[in-house]
This record gives structure tokens, sequence and C-alpha cells, in this order.
């Protein structure tokens, strides 16, 4: 069926038809030239295949502040994850805060992943890690060094597009650090982020519905926006 609708569109066009007459009138050419477009086609759709892209608003007080877009891409045992925000919020002075986030996997192990984060347009947050020999090396503008913990198979990013079910822990990219998983009850999970950060993700039929963002000084949701 490809091969013949190639031909359709090279006789249509304005010099097909002379393209298709000097084709067909080596055989051999011409069974080679149809399975070279074929398989490009094939290809092509392929590459494009894969992906997800999730899209957030961020609300506070029934008011929506920000938004937060996440894309998920998938090829040769890799799976890349971005995340991009903005939030605009008030708290005695406006703040207009800026995230953009990677994480690159590869096999089901986190080799990869970067944090820049802005206030105000001043960088507030810019450091990645690297999985190299076993173990994680964390690097920022100042220093680099070695993390204590080793295979990473989920971070915080994933439990956006999956229900963390029997997961325990995950890592925190923006505070470099493993949190734990509690589960509350059935499709609700709590992640301690740090002494008084946590968010609530909350699930229907695997997919996530809400989260919840709470701080000593503010409390966020995040809702989905089904046309993403």
């Amino acid at each position: 069926m490809i091969p013949m609708l190639i031909m359709y569109v090279l006789r249509r066009s304005k010099y097909g038809s002379i393209i298709v007459k000097k084709i067909e009138s080596n055989k051999r050419v011409f069974l080679r030239f149809i399975m070279l477009l074929a398989i490009l086609l094939v290809t092509k759709v392929q590459a494009n295949t894969g992906g997800q892209s999730l899209r957030y608003s961020v609300v506070k007080n029934n008011k929506v502040i920000g938004s937060i877009a996440i894309n998920k891409s998938e090829g040769n045992n890799t799976i890349t994850y971005t995340l991009k925000s903005e939030i605009n919020a008030k708290y005695i002075i406006r703040f207009n805060i800026e995230g953009s986030e990677r994480s690159v996997y590869k096999n089901g192990k986190l080799i990869f992943s970067s944090v820049l984060r802005k206030v105000n347009n001043k960088v507030k947050s810019n450091h990645s890690i690297s999985f190299h020999k076993g173990y994680y090396n964390l690097k920022t503008s100042e220093s680099e060094e070695r993390l204590n913990f080793r295979a990473i198979a989920q971070n915080l990013i994933i439990l956006y597009f999956n229900e963390p079910l029997g997961v325990r822990e995950v890592y925190c990219d923006n505070q470099r650090k493993m949190a734990k998983i509690n589960r509350l009850s059935n499709g609700s999970y709590k992640v301690n982020i740090s002494k008084d950060k946590y968010n609530i993700f909350h699930y229907e039929r695997g997919r996530c519905v809400k989260v919840e963002a709470f701080s000593s000084i503010f409390k966020v949701i995040l809702i989905p926006d089904n046309n993403a």
C-alpha cells in the first residue's frame, strides 16, 4: 500500500511522471527505489511515536498563577522528560518564577538530570547530575561532587506520568536528594521533599488528576489540562 501511494504522489507532481518512467524502465532500480522510500517513511513515523505531553495549571486561592508543561519522548531504549514552568505570585513582593528541567533515562536508569530555576530573572538553582562508572556526579557552577546513592530508577517528574505503585522513594532534582513516598490511600501518595515541604499526588486509573504542593509559606494545587 505504501509503495503505491508513493508512486501516485510522484506521478501527480510536476516532474514526477518523468522520474517514474525512468525508474520503471529498470525493474531492479524501481524495486530498490520503492523499498528505500518505504523504509524512510516507516522510520519517520516510528520516530514520531512514543511521545506524551502534559500541561498543568498552578492554582492558588482559586486563582491560576502559573503553568507547568511536561513532555516525554522515547527512542533507542532512552526516555527523555522535559519540564517548563512559569509562576507569577505575590508574597509581600511579587515573584516571577521560571523553571526548566530535563531528565534522561536509559534502560530504566536515570543517567542525566538538570535543573535551572530563576526568580525575578535571577538564577537561584543551576545544577545537574550524571551517572558515570556506577555513581552520580553532581555539578554546579561552583563545584562538582559525588553523590552517596547508586542507580536511580525514578525521579519526581515521573510521578506526573505514572502512579508510584510499590515505589518507596524518588529523586528530587531541585533538592538533590532522595525523598520518601508514603501511600495515604488508594490513588494518593505523599512525597516528603523536606522538613516543611511535601507534595500529595492524586491518581485515578493510574492517571495523575491533581497535585497538592505544601510548604511553610504557601499551598498550591496543580490541575491537569485535559486538552494537553
